[in-house]
């Protein structure tokens, strides 16, 4: 048993560490997040205010989550209602054979903490909201200190000025889940990057339980820890002089990549944490539907399959729901479906220079974040996923440094926020 002063001793030097690291926190970067983030978030809001008092509603049995707020009202819209009848109903299997779209494929931690949320302010609407702001703002502070750890300040500002200003910013300031899915993906990458894996596992758990594709943030933790080791996939010298060397050359490098595997288990251990989030769902599936894979098999009634067939017939869908008429320049096409190719042709570069001039977990993530919902056959909402690609942004911050770039995606990116909020608000469907 311990005496009462060691125990003492241990509490008082718990307190000056944590005073250590309050001090240590940088109150510049705390100031430019939070101006970055207010600065936006004024943006989207006075566009949803603007446009709503001055340009009428389209007609339609639309719901509406305040009478009073135009602005929280501009907020709720689409996706946004099925996570409000998930809190107030619970979940449904949906049907395809009679048309019944099934909420189970949309997983449960945004939903169980709105729930929460709406607990103490009393209105599922201003806690979908809020739950969807105070995620953002971590996403930003987390992909902040990912940045300046990586490069330096102005790009770190830079990075997260891009994410909170991109054309589909929108639905990380509505009741979408997008806001805090991004929130956990950068704290996984923040917390792997200073190996600290208790808390990346945990990040990458919560992620598994917000979206599907949370679970690849196992192998961005894995990839994080072998590369800190200083895994190498194949030697310096590939080749010796007689094939006995070669042979000699192999084994070595072999024998030094194994103990760079043993190394790495607290992140490779940490990486196995990551399935639970999925796995739980999985589990409440199961026990309530008898179908643990509902998630996956209640695409079909939202239209969405996965497998060859879906991705040969990509180009295909996207021709068809283009809809080109004889006259582009007189509005023949379906601007949705235009401006999701745009991202998807825009973003697709980015992931390729993700791929090979970043770290293999950047790479990897950022590859198949793009390539999850293409698998499907269509490139429905790709102007909404790529918010998710994280590395891309990354990149694109430090390719700002040149001023015509920054100049460039900024020309781009502002126009296009303000657009999206406007049609989105207005109950058009825009991802």
């Amino acid at each position: 048993m311990s005496s009462p002063d060691l125990s003492l001793a241990d509490a008082g030097e718990r307190r000056v560490r944590l005073v250590g690291r309050l001090r240590a926190l940088d109150l510049r970067a705390v100031a430019v997040v939070l101006a970055i983030f207010v600065t936006t978030r004024l943006l989207l809001l006075l566009v949803i205010f603007l446009s709503s008092a001055a340009i009428p509603m389209p007609s339609g049995s639309f719901g509406y989550a305040s009478a009073d707020n135009i602005v929280l009202d501009g907020l709720i819209r689409h996706d946004s209602w099925w996570y409000v009848g998930i809190i107030e109903h619970g979940y449904t299997i949906g049907d395809v054979a009679t048309g019944v779209q099934g909420t189970v494929t949309f997983f449960p931690l945004y939903p169980l903490l709105v729930k929460g949320v709406a607990a103490l302010t009393g209105d599922v609407f201003v806690a979908g909201v809020v739950v969807s702001q105070v995620a953002f703002l971590a996403a930003l502070g987390f992909l902040y200190g990912l940045a300046r750890r990586e490069y330096d300040d102005e790009t770190a500002a830079r990075a997260i000025f891009y994410l909170a200003a991109a054309p589909s910013a929108i639905f990380c300031a509505a009741m979408y889940t997008e806001s805090l899915f991004i929130a956990l993906v950068c704290a996984t990458f923040y917390f792997s990057g200073r190996r600290m894996w208790e808390w990346a596992a945990v990040a990458g758990a919560l992620a598994a339980a917000t979206r599907n594709t949370g679970v690849l943030l196992a192998a961005v933790i894995a990839l994080e820890g072998l590369s800190q080791q200083g895994l190498h996939l194949r030697p310096e010298r590939m080749f010796g002089a007689t094939a006995a060397t070669t042979a000699r050359l192999w084994r070595t490098h072999v024998g030094r990549q194994a103990r760079v595997v043993l190394a790495s288990w607290p992140s490779l251990l940490a990486a196995c944490y990551v399935p639970i989030g999925l796995v739980a769902y999985m589990a409440f599936l199961g026990l309530t539907f008898g179908d643990p894979l509902g998630f996956i098999h209640a695409q079909a009634s939202w239209g969405r399959s996965t497998g060859a067939g879906s991705i040969l017939g990509l180009g295909s869908n996207i021709t068809t729901n283009l809809n080109l008429g004889d006259n582009i320049w007189a509005g023949q096409i379906n601007t949705l479906t235009l401006l999701n190719l745009l991202a998807t042709l825009g973003f697709a570069p980015l992931v390729l220079m993700a791929a090979l001039r970043l770290r293999p977990a950047y790479g990897v993530y950022a590859a198949l974040t793009f390539f999850a919902p293409l698998s499907t056959g269509s490139i429905g909402s790709m102007a909404r996923y790529i918010l998710m690609l994280i590395p891309c942004f990354l990149l694109l911050a430090v390719w700002g440094r040149r001023s015509w770039v920054d100049r460039l995606v900024l020309g781009v990116f502002l126009p296009l926020t303000a657009y999206f909020a406007l049609m989105f608000s207005h109950w058009y469907f825009v991802g």
